[in-house]
């Protein structure tokens, strides 16, 4: 006893502030208690201890001895804080950096002013305040912190809805609960290795047309409830099908761009569609030109920001044609400050008067724009705003021209089919578990997108329209699926497929998402979310907001 209240006495008359590490148990605590963040038991003692541990006496004599220990510990702690979050590893951050550079100055001042809100201001101000008290009694901290963390994960246990529990019939053991959901997703990509779509030349006879594929940066159903726009706004409802189910599996654009063209083989893992060497019978604009489709390749921007351009003429005929940005006026800028923006509708007419230039009888044209992306800001206002009065202005310049465009198809009185496809959402609005703006967790909210199908041409521009509504769960497959259907049996001909029957055989794809060994799946009703270090758990309620 003598020795253990010498121990006691030292830590207490020790000199390291001991309010700072309250503040930091307890923020970690609140943290994981909201679900923005695991917590690791055995490493959070352990780091514990090693505060408590007493200074040699040496240490209490000189200043800048204790400023040591204090940066040294601190930055331990900031290294345990980020390994218990569900942020990117600082290795990812390093290699994104280091891939697309950093963003503008500007904008990451916006971003970081998006994330200190009153609420978050006031509730960092109640911790401060309670960890100021606490250390005026360090005795009590000591009793107190251990037990906290401990008693943590009780409560949040107590908080999750019973009904968000997770449980699969024939497993009884924790371990081969926990093994579960690996084995479904192995299940799941083994299925879609089987499945393949296949270009046939149109057999003679068959009304011709062109297919135009516009994949937009940053548009989900969540972002569309926010701002007040629904599926059955004029925009969305002159689709002949809309797909309110539709999963892009990733909430970045790049990965988005690599899936969307290798659309012709069934969903593959995150790894799988970035090899270099794609298969061939998966790439969409190859097995349309294997069909007699001449391609063409559009963007808003050109292309040089995270080697967009090298990706898609990496994953499109050699001999596709790239429609030129010479001449257009620039519209807006990038969120990294540098890249130049142009006129959605301005790059759109380039393709229409190529169109109407070439010979080929078939054409498809791949076209991109990132307009909706965080932090773009007009040519000629001074700052980027982050915020919902942004993203409306955006959102409604880039409808009206695409809209423009989509008048233009149906007055030139060529047949074509318009598939209208955003990469992922904006994450407008975040949650505790992922902040506004970061989609490196591909929640549902990032990744369900509206997928629109559109028919254009003489035959068809004056009927009255009678949308189908797809609910069921679909990924790019469906487009390649339903694109190959219409090469077989054109929808402008005299004997045009049922829209119903179409609608009703569409192929499903349960929903999986993944990005950078983060994996989203859907089993049951309930997300199951797999973290970087192979971890499964479910995902509550609060978590998918």
């Amino acid at each position: 006893m003598k020795y253990l209240r010498r121990a006691i006495s030292r830590v207490t008359e020790d000199r390291q502030p001991f309010a700072v590490w309250n503040f930091f148990f307890l923020l970690e605590i609140s943290l994981y208690l909201l679900g923005a963040m695991r917590l690791d038991l055995f490493w959070n003692l352990l780091f514990l201890f090693f505060i408590l541990l007493p200074s040699p006496q040496t240490f209490t004599r000189y200043l800048s001895l204790r400023i040591g220990r204090f940066g040294v510990t601190l930055l331990l702690a900031m290294l345990l804080l980020w390994n218990q979050t569900w942020l990117p590893t600082p290795a990812q951050v390093y290699h994104l950096l280091e891939l697309y550079g950093l963003p503008s100055s500007d904008y990451m001042l916006t971003f970081l002013k998006g994330m200190f809100t009153m609420s978050t201001l006031f509730t960092l101000f109640v911790l401060a305040a309670i960890s100021f008290v606490l250390s005026k009694k360090r005795i009590v901290s000591i009793a107190v912190l251990p037990l906290a963390l401990v008693v943590a994960p009780y409560i949040s246990a107590q908080l999750v809805d019973p009904d968000e529990s997770y449980s699969l019939v024939g497993i009884s053991t924790a371990e081969a609960a926990e093994m579960a959901p690996a084995r479904y997703l192995d299940a799941f990509y083994a299925a879609e290795s089987e499945r393949k779509t296949v270009f046939n030349t149109p057999a003679p006879g068959q009304e011709p047309f062109d297919i135009v594929v516009l994949h937009l940066c940053s548009l989900s159903w969540d972002d569309m409830k926010e701002i007040g726009l629904s599926y059955d706004s004029p925009f969305f409802s002159q689709f002949d099908y809309l797909f309110t189910n539709f999963n892009s599996a990733t909430g970045y654009s790049t990965p988005a761009v690599r899936r969307l063209l290798q659309a012709n083989c069934g969903q593959r893992s995150h790894k799988e569609v970035h090899d270099e060497n794609p298969p061939e019978a998966c790439l969409l604009f190859n097995g349309l030109d294997s069909a007699g489709y001449k391609t063409f390749v559009g963007m808003s921007h050109d292309g040089a920001y995270g080697n967009f351009l090298h990706t898609i003429k990496n994953l499109t005929p050699d001999d596709a044609v790239l429609l030129p940005l010479k001449g257009l006026e620039q519209q807006a800028i990038f969120f990294d400050g540098k890249v130049a923006l142009f006129n959605d509708y301005d790059v759109l007419q380039k393709w229409s008067k190529a169109r109407e230039s070439s010979p080929a009888e078939r054409a498809a044209l791949y076209y991109n724009s990132v307009l909706l992306h965080a932090g773009i800001r007009w040519v000629g206002e001074k700052k980027s705003r982050n915020d919902r009065s942004q993203y409306i202005d955006v959102t409604t310049a880039l409808l009206e021209d695409i809209q423009a465009f989509i008048d233009s198809l149906k007055s030139s009185k060529r047949n074509t089919i318009v598939v209208f496809v955003p990469e992922h959402g904006r994450a407008l609005v975040g949650s505790p578990f992922q902040p506004a703006d970061v989609r490196d967790i591909p929640l549902p909210k990032i990744t369900k997108v509206p997928l629109g199908v559109m028919l254009i041409g003489p035959k068809v521009n004056g009927r009255e329209l009678r949308q189908n509504i797809v609910s069921k769960p679909t990924s790019y497959f469906a487009i390649s699926w339903l694109l190959s259907r219409y090469l077989e049996n054109s929808p402008f001909g005299n004997k045009a497929p049922s829209a119903d029957a179409l609608a009703f055989q569409i192929p499903r794809t349960e929903f999986v998402a993944e990005h950078e060994g983060r994996v989203i799946m859907e089993i049951d009703g309930k997300f199951m979310f797999r973290d970087t270090n192979g971890e499964w758990s479910t995902l509550s309620a609060k978590q998918l907001q």
